[in-house]
């Protein structure tokens, strides 16, 4: 069964990706797929031409933010009565979602209880958040896990955080449920942080709750943005002490006791620096968990010549301090981005070893 997509753009060129990207979620998580995708301004000749095509080559075709047009789709097209609801056209069974309503929403309450129906089978999934892997090193694995069992998987995410759904059906024995499971923990467990849809931030949040501690940030390459995403949650100030941007060196001496000697010798960016600034968090008496960051975000190095993209992040915990290398690839943003979260990433392994 083979399902297209037609979204409209404005006139002006604007789209809304991230409502197509979530249209496109939600069809996967239920196992089924967009076979073709076609965005196109409001034009009635236009959308006639393409919508023909689809309903004539497809079984399904699902039309989003259908008023963001100049005409009546309702009087364009024979058999729409109105929007929100499904339509027999020819071969083609016809969604038109409306541009004022949650598209999301209505795709996972109107259109897949329809696929399913339609095609006479139930999903279920389960899913599981991973981190420090990208989709394709994640699909490589998940190749081998489940190419003798009747499974799919879905695989939604952003850069090194991603959610891997494992979908499956009334045809799915539970033998090969539980295996597929079975395989994945024993494959990705140094990298699950979560087995429910969170993200990183609440997770750590809700582990901080769940173990009754108290966290404090050291930043320096990540500039803050740790603990902006520890306050972005709701209910951080329980758990939240203190967030520290030391980016020059005598910050790092003065605001966190780190050795003048530590940075002469191994550098601002090193082991030693990072382990000193988790450290020295700790001076308070007032947090039980403590993060670090120290790191080359680029574009270019610093006098040490140590190449861009290397981090090193420092966990502690009552005192006693671990401290983790990373090499990130990527342009400053992409650094910053993928270090602020292994530093989430990392305080949340922690926790769970508790």
């Amino acid at each position: 069964m083979r399902t297209a997509v037609i979204a409209f753009r404005e006139k002006n060129g604007y789209f809304p990706e991230a409502k197509l990207n979530d249209v496109i979620e939600a069809l996967n998580s239920a196992n089924f797929s967009a076979d073709e995708i076609a965005v196109i301004v409001g034009e009635k000749k236009l959308f006639i031409e393409v919508f023909e095509k689809c309903r004539q080559a497809y079984d399904n075709v699902l039309v989003l933010d259908c008023e963001r047009n100049d005409f009546e789709l309702t009087q364009a097209i024979e058999g729409c009565d109105k929007i929100n609801c499904i339509f027999k056209s020819d071969n083609a069974d016809v969604l038109f979602v409306s541009d004022n309503v949650k598209t999301k929403k209505v795709v996972e309450d109107v259109f897949l209880p329809f696929l399913k129906g339609k095609e006479g089978r139930s999903f279920g999934k389960v899913v599981f958040k991973v981190f420090g892997l990208t989709k394709e090193e994640i699909q490589t694995k998940l190749a081998q896990i489940g190419q003798d069992l009747e499974v799919a998987f879905n695989i939604v995410g952003d850069g090194l955080d991603n959610k891997v759904e494992i979908i499956y059906d009334d045809k799915s024995t539970k033998m090969d449920y539980d295996a597929c499971q079975k395989r994945f923990l024993d494959e990705f467990s140094d990298c699950v942080y979560a087995e429910y849809d969170v993200g990183i931030e609440q997770r750590l949040v809700d582990l901080l709750k769940l173990r009754n501690c108290v966290l404090s940030t050291a930043e320096s390459f990540t500039g803050g943005n740790v603990a902006s995403s520890v306050i972005s949650v709701s209910g951080a100030s329980e758990v939240f002490y203190e967030g520290i941007v030391a980016y020059d060196s005598e910050a790092k001496i003065d605001r966190l006791g780190v050795e003048r000697v530590s940075i002469v010798k191994a550098k601002p960016v090193s082991a030693q620096v990072a382990g000193e600034m988790a450290k020295g968090l700790f001076k308070s008496g007032k947090t039980t968990v403590t993060l670090s960051t120290t790191g080359i975000a680029g574009p270019n190095s610093d006098d040490s010549k140590f190449p861009v993209g290397l981090c090193y992040f420092g966990v502690g915990y009552k005192g006693k301090v671990k401290v983790y290398k990373y090499e990130f690839e990527g342009d400053r943003e992409t650094v910053i981005k993928n270090g602020t979260k292994t530093a989430l990433f990392l305080a949340i392994k922690r926790l769970k070893e508790l």
